[in-house]
């Protein structure tokens, strides 16, 4: 008999469904799916890379991080941090995957959104805890309520994951909830990791961080989403000074460092070389958001959740589930009949049912054709709108 060699840590550990979404379609399809910005890494950056690069030496970095960079990020944080409290990483992913490798033991709970992103419950398991989940409602636009996290915290909760502007939904978290919640938190103490990947894509006013009001936080944050770079891997996390050196222990333990040609990119970015294509894009995908409402409301019969930030919107299909089935069921034959790749809300927990997710980064084209698709699948005739 061969022997098991599969830990307990991996067992029930699976791709992510958004990703097993994605992995089925192919390049005739409309991919409305993946959470990716369709610009170009900004032409600033690549011109910068391509007159220096031959100067650099690319050698390993410090395992924190080159420490212009973490002087950098502390600055433009807006937090009381030094440089010292900086951890570069390979994206926001791993600085997550860090952070909860580092406070989580066994049988510590953190919690987590649903719906939220897929794989906060993944890698809280893997780092020996358990996830529980704090509900956010479709009547208050999926965005934060103080007493709805309140009632699911327990003398083992440990963290609590926040992730603001959110994914899926594209809410924005009030600041009036935030304070609310920071008071439980302290007098809990109970470690705040906010999630900020999407904060400097917002369409109204800038989202709140609960790091300005907590003593206890890890903010987790990125290039990839705001400046197109995903595929740089470059992130960072922000932690206590307690913790800033066992983070930088793990780190270095499970990747030595960041890419250094990623970090020196980083920090001609960070400098504000490439703001302008920043906020152009930005602007862009304001038109986009746009555009993917005027479409829903041209093309379907289905109501759909306002984005405020991200580049994702929640359009309702509850009311298709008795014809079609459950969200993954539409999202399935979505893909199969009508060439559009969709994410079920049931990807990113229970609280998604009901619900697909789209991306308007893509083109617009896209946008508008992937969206007169879902239209045309669920039998409605276009709209003339006022």
């Amino acid at each position: 008999m061969v022997k098991p060699f599969l830990s307990e840590r991996m067992q029930g550990i699976e791709r992510t469904l958004l990703r097993q979404i994605n992995d089925q379609a192919d390049s005739s399809c409309i991919n409305l799916g993946l959470g990716e910005p369709s610009f170009p890494t900004p032409k600033s950056i690549l011109n910068h890379l391509k007159q220096k690069v031959e100067d650099w030496n690319l050698g390993y970095s410090p395992n924190e991080g080159i420490q212009k960079l973490r002087k950098l990020i502390a600055e433009k944080s807006g937090l009381e941090v030094a440089a010292d409290q900086i951890c570069v990483t390979v994206g926001a992913e791993e600085a997550l995957f860090t952070a909860l490798m580092v406070i989580m033991n066994s049988g510590d709970e953190a919690l987590i959104p649903n719906p939220g992103f897929p794989a906060y419950e993944s890698i809280v398991k893997i780092a020996g805890g358990i996830a529980k989940s704090y509900q956010l409602y479709r009547e208050n636009n999926f965005s934060l309520k103080y007493e709805h996290v309140k009632k699911n915290i327990t003398k083992k909760t440990k963290a609590i994951i926040l992730n603001s502007p959110n994914n899926p939904s594209g809410a924005v978290y009030s600041s009036e909830e935030l304070m609310k919640l920071a008071k439980l938190l302290e007098k809990r103490s109970i470690i705040a990791i906010s999630d900020e990947v999407y904060r400097d894509i917002y369409f109204e006013e800038r989202p709140d961080s609960i790091a300005n009001y907590v003593r206890n936080y890890l903010v987790v944050n990125s290039l990839s989403k705001s400046y197109s770079m995903t595929g740089w891997r470059l992130g960072w996390c922000i932690a206590p000074p307690e913790l800033s050196k066992p983070l930088a222990n793990f780190h270095q333990l499970a990747v030595a460092c960041a890419p250094k040609i990623s970090q020196k990119v980083a920090l001609f970015a960070l400098k504000g070389f490439a703001e302008k294509e920043k906020m152009h894009n930005i602007e862009e995908l304001r038109r986009r958001r746009d555009l993917a409402m005027s479409c829903v409301e041209k093309y379907t019969d289905l109501e759909y959740v306002k984005p405020s930030g991200t580049f994702y919107m929640f359009i309702d299909v509850l009311s298709k589930i008795p014809k079609y089935g459950n969200s993954l069921e539409i999202s399935l034959s979505l893909l199969s009949k009508e060439k559009v790749v969709t994410i079920p809300g049931l990807a990113f927990g229970k609280g998604g049912e009901g619900y697909l997710r789209i991306s308007f980064a893509s083109p617009p084209e896209q946008i508008e054709e992937g969206i007169r698709r879902i239209g045309h699948f669920f039998g409605v005739r276009p709209r003339k709108l006022q």
